[in-house]
């Protein structure tokens, strides 16, 4: 974004400024009255290949949000049931694992070429 906008901002920054938006803002009114030109979605150089750690990242917090759920569903039958909950009966690793495992086993598809 900071080389589309022409902005001089270190890499380490990693959350937005007012400049920023005034720069998206700027570019965004330029192309309204015909002063600049729409990316190519398509064109290699504004595609972004994501690392074997950003997806597992991905897959790693699906399945905490499985394993919430899971929690939260094992309460409430705790609640409703009347048992007192503990760690071992409320959450397990079910869900990390059988994330893992999927993500493991499944080739990445790659979009390339089926637009």
């Amino acid at each position: 974004m900071n080389r589309r906008l022409n902005l001089d901002i270190p890499q380490n920054n990693t959350f937005l400024l007012p400049r920023d938006i005034l720069a998206a803002a700027d570019r965004l009114i330029r192309i309204k009255f015909g002063m600049g030109t729409l990316d190519d979605m398509n064109h290699l150089q504004n595609k972004r290949i994501r690392s074997v750690a950003d997806l597992l990242q991905e897959q790693f917090g699906l399945a905490l949000v499985r394993l919430e759920n899971m929690a939260r569903g094992n309460i409430y039958a705790a609640l409703k049931h009347n048992w007192t909950p503990t760690p071992q009966n409320l959450v397990n690793s079910t869900p990390l694992t059988d994330t893992y495992k999927v993500f493991s086993v499944t080739p990445i598809i790659s979009s390339f070429g089926s637009n």
